[in-house]
């Protein structure tokens, strides 16, 4: 019995560890998945910047519409195009308000100022294009589109070099 407990004993001790080879194996799985997935990340956070950066401008224009039509006074949205990259508003507190776009995205183009009426329409059509690059030389651009009626519309566009 005393051989049959040493030789099952043995067989014990050498299945508690991995080979050098197994722990390579894996670090080199690990490794692959952080090459392949790093970026995918960082394109994902720059497209949610810019998507983010043009829907909070299109509810900004959509307050300001709002506040045209309940204070029954034109308010309006001045832009300050690239390298300034923000845009501002008098709020109800008749606070004037600058919101900055965030870093990598900028305002490409604009009209300036929209300015909504009493009744929610502005004169012309309002057109501000919000722009980031992102991995490859590939751009986003996002339009933000006010027509006469005073609603904004916002549309995507990937640009590939």
């Amino acid at each position: 019995m005393d051989r049959s407990q040493d030789h099952a004993n043995r067989r014990v001790r050498r299945q508690r560890g991995v080979s050098l080879a197994e722990l390579l194996a894996v670090l080199a799985l690990i490794g692959l998945v952080v090459v392949i997935g790093v970026p995918m990340v960082s394109e994902q956070v720059r497209q949610g910047k810019i998507r983010g950066a043009a829907d909070q401008y299109a509810m900004t224009l959509k307050a300001a519409r709002m506040l045209a039509v309940s204070k029954r006074a034109a308010q309006s949205v001045t832009v300050s195009v690239n390298p300034t990259n923000s845009y501002s508003y008098v709020n109800t507190r008749d606070e004037t308000i600058s919101i900055a776009m965030p870093e990598g995205v900028r305002i490409a183009s604009s009209t300036n100022p929209i300015t909504f009426q009493t009744n929610g329409s502005i004169a012309a059509a309002a057109t501000t294009v919000i722009e980031a690059e992102l991995t490859a030389g590939v751009t986003e651009r996002w339009t933000v589109s006010t027509g006469i009626g005073g609603v904004p519309t916002v549309t995507r566009e990937r640009i590939e070099p």
